[in-house]
């Protein structure tokens, strides 16, 4: 209370209070900036606020990643001012700093750490360090993040599942979304409107014809590249066209199609108008098989002989999905065909009521089952007296670190191989998470939040 009266804030305003109470739901944000106001009064003061109740200080509890070194130390300022009072400390970690000695400050457990992406990602690289406290991953200025693999680096440090994400942004775009797609779990979207939305597209009725013919399948963990190779050797005449969400998981599905032996090009909006026409000649002419698409509307792809379309990434804007669902209604193709995650499957009934029908369910294929069944029967073998076998020695009992290192490198080569391919979401159409419980105290600092904010 202090902390604030010395920045002389005396009450929300609209946004910031709402951000205020989202945030103290537990569930994953996405925040609308664009009217100008500061978001951070509404976030941080909630993550604050939630600090100054522990009775323990030790261990970083949030992590905030700024767009640059100038905004990371506009945010610790910040942090300095209004957690004076309560001693709550932040450490900024930006620009170019001596890396043991950031490591040195991050080994201490800062309760918050304010830092650029990049450098912070280099530093837990270095360190190989990990997160095991931290309750809030807070990306602010989310449209200015140029490169969000280090973002990606630094949420796989971070062990504790019921870790809240937030990204604060003043507009979207394509390379936002595929970042909410991959980091954030159910988000809401929380915008200066009175209504604070899901973060999700909805069907209009009959946007879509209903002689159209659609299908659908229920994709378990894991199995997206199985399910998609196991369906094209299952319709092997099919000329098909993959749509992908992003260039990059174009260019990896071009990879691992070439590699099994089929005929493939890729293309996306980064391709030269030469490459691009060859390579659409190529898939036009019948000299290969499949068109793998990379953020491309479907407005932009003349399709004239596919038999099939494939949303392997499901698109979020449902004018998308429209478009390339009009691509079977105009004879182009003649199945359009979405790969749908686990987390979706909530959520099939509200589209089929949206669209006014419901798409066909197609089973996963019996080659991935069997795998599946395959796999799951044989992790848990035992030998004759009950034990679990062992890997380290041979029968003979020589060493078998020869047949362990190249066990590691196939493992390592399938894992690059599969890793960074966005999974897939039906729009991130959720089944709605319930969050954290919040506490029923109503005296001191938590009354005169509950009383500002209500």
């Amino acid at each position: 209370m202090k902390g604030l009266k010395d920045v002389q804030i005396e009450s929300p305003s609209l946004l910031q209070k709402k951000i205020f109470n989202e945030v103290e739901t537990g569930s994953d944000l996405v925040i609308n900036t664009t009217s100008g106001e500061k978001p951070e009064l509404g976030y941080l003061l909630s993550l604050l606020n939630s600090i100054s109740k522990s009775d323990r200080r030790q261990g970083t509890r949030a992590i905030i990643l700024a767009s640059d070194s100038k905004r990371a130390s506009e945010l610790d300022e910040w942090v300095w001012a209004i957690g004076y009072h309560a001693g709550i400390e932040s450490a900024c970690l930006a620009g170019d700093g001596d890396t043991k000695k950031d490591l040195a400050t991050l080994s201490a457990g800062p309760v918050i750490v304010i830092s650029t992406p990049k450098r912070l990602a280099d530093i837990l690289e270095t360190g190989r360090m990990v997160f095991r406290e931290v309750e809030q991953l807070i990306v602010d200025q989310a449209e200015q993040v140029k490169e969000w693999a280090p973002v990606e680096v630094i949420n796989k440090r971070i062990i504790n599942r019921k870790c809240q994400k937030i990204f604060a942004a003043a507009k979207d775009s394509q390379e936002l979304r595929e970042a909410e797609n991959k980091l954030l779990e159910d988000p809401k979207l929380v915008t200066p409107s009175e209504k604070t939305e899901s973060r999700k597209t909805t069907f209009t009725k009959d946007v879509i014809k209903k002689d159209l013919t659609q299908y659908y399948i229920n994709v378990p963990p894991r199995s997206k590249i199985s399910i998609l190779m196991a369906h094209l050797d299952e319709n092997k005449n099919d000329t098909v066209v993959i749509f992908a969400a992003s260039r990059r998981t174009a260019d990896r599905l071009y990879k691992i199609l070439r590699k099994s032996g089929r005929r493939a090009v890729s293309v996306h909006d980064k391709v030269d108008k030469k490459t691009y026409d060859q390579r659409f000649g190529m898939f036009t002419d019948g000299n290969v098989q499949h068109l793998i698409v990379g953020e491309l509307s479907a407005a932009d792809i003349a399709l004239e002989h596919a038999t099939k379309v494939i949303n392997y990434d499901v698109p979020e804007d449902v004018n998308e999905y429209k478009l390339r669902a009009e691509l079977v209604g105009d004879g182009k193709a003649t199945k359009i065909l979405s790969l749908v995650s686990k987390q979706d499957r909530g959520d099939i009934k509200e589209i089929c009521n949206s669209l006014g029908y419901a798409p066909k369910e197609l089973p996963v294929p019996k080659e991935v089952k069997e795998k599946k069944t395959n796999k799951s029967s044989t992790s848990g073998k035992t030998s004759k007296n009950g034990k679990p076998k062992s890997r380290g020695k041979s029968p003979k009992g020589k060493s078998d670190s020869g047949r362990s290192k190249r066990s590691k490198k196939k493992r390592k080569e399938k894992q690059t191989t599969t890793e960074g391919l966005p999974r897939p979401t039906f729009d991130q159409l959720s089944g709605g998470r319930q969050g954290k419980k919040q506490d029923d105290e109503k005296s001191g600092v938590v009354k005169f939040f509950k009383k500002l904010f209500s």
